[in-house]
């Protein structure tokens, strides 16, 4: 069965489409073609094929074009099935479904009305809002399946229980043992890792590094700023009083990543209040700390992942839009060896036992057997 995931925003190798999903499916036997928008040359990777097309430019109209050639594209793969990772890919999936008789399911990795929410006046945002949710109600019923990326998104797409799953973004289980820290480190290091910008904390984060008493630590940020103007946060990170202590790092491999992990102790997410989808977040870092040993620090609002960190025992539970909160859990982690060592090895004991990809990859792959034409009764 050729499956064809489908993107119109995600990147090729997209951490949760390509690392983990086309990857699991690949594994599992599926034909994977990863439709989605880039500069590089198509290729085969990890057995999936990576079918690249150019970005589409700014702009409604050019937007509205780009789902036409996005369908014309899709349509010449002639996919068995048609695996959507963003409401405009859903969309096309759907017309190919009504014209070409094609499998379509919809991956729902964020609670998309809530994008809206900063949109002024409130009418205006509560109008898309509403518009939004009418068109999930007619494409839903033409849906053959859906994934979700976390459960609180389920409740905008009632009576799919049948043909619905949850496959949570968690880290593959690898290499999840103890790791060898030294017992005296001359510095305790503090990452964040994947985009970071104003709403993502790294303000409260600078202003926490002026109050943090502790001289031993050091704070890696590995990813990409993705305010409108970066200029604030390269200069903030490069005062003098906080250049020594911080080091901004790019993108980088997977494997690389984990690598960095590695050497860390400590792991930030530090979303802000006021955004719904960070109240929802599910975001793959948090596994991606726990399979190394890091000691959490995140809000205490996000209602998917909070209970996992208070469940486990593996990290502190924060008001994120307080930098004192912040430097003090900081100073505390750094303080405390055996706390820090505990929450590490706490979540990495959680990842090898529950949260970890294997068993959220048996349950996508479950779902795909049941959609092979042989076993469609």
């Amino acid at each position: 069965m050729k499956v064809c995931l489908l993107s119109s925003a995600h990147t090729p190798v997209d951490k949760r489409v390509f690392e983990k999903e086309g990857k699991s499916l690949a594994a599992a036997g599926y034909d994977v073609v990863h439709l989605a928008p880039g500069t590089e040359p198509s290729r085969q990777q990890d057995g999936v094929w990576l079918e690249i097309y150019p970005p589409t430019k700014p702009g409604l109209v050019s937007r509205l074009g780009g789902l036409f050639r996005l369908y014309r594209r899709a349509g010449r793969l002639n996919a068995d099935v048609y695996h959507c990772n963003e409401v405009d890919s859903w969309v096309v999936g759907v017309v190919l479904k009504l014209l070409r008789r094609k499998k379509v399911g919809f991956d729902v990795h964020e609670h998309y009305p809530s994008r809206f929410e900063r949109l002024r006046p409130r009418l205006l945002a509560w109008t898309a809002a509403c518009m939004l949710r009418f068109l999930f109600r007619c494409l839903t019923p033409i849906t053959d399946f859906f994934v979700f990326a976390k459960r609180s998104v389920a409740a905008d797409f009632p009576n799919t229980a049948e043909r619905s799953i949850v496959v949570l973004n968690t880290a593959p289980r690898g290499s999840a043992t103890a790791l060898e820290r030294p017992g005296d480190k001359q510095f305790i290091t503090a990452v964040h890792v994947g985009l970071i910008g104003s709403a993502r904390g790294w303000p409260q984060l600078a202003e926490a590094l002026r109050l943090v008493k502790s001289p031993k630590l050091r704070v890696k940020i590995i990813g990409k700023c993705n305010d409108s103007d970066t200029t604030p946060f390269l200069n903030t990170f490069a005062a003098p009083d906080l250049r020594e202590r911080v080091e901004i790092i790019d993108w980088m491999p997977i494997e690389q990543m984990y690598s960095e992990l590695a050497k860390a102790d400590i792991g930030l997410i530090l979303f802000q209040p006021g955004v719904l989808n960070h109240v929802y977040a599910m975001p793959h870092k948090l596994f991606d700390y726990m399979r190394m040993g890091l000691a959490v620090i995140m809000p205490e609002f996000a209602e998917e992942v909070a209970p996992i960190v208070r469940e486990e025992d593996c990290g502190l539970l924060l008001d994120p839009s307080d930098p004192k909160e912040i430097a003090e859990a900081l100073d505390r982690l750094v303080q405390d060896d055996a706390l820090r060592v505990r929450y590490g090895d706490n979540g990495r004991e959680a990842v090898t036992r529950k949260y970890n990809w294997e068993n959220e990859a048996k349950l996508l792959i479950d779902l795909y057997r049941k959609l092979e034409p042989n076993r469609a009764k």
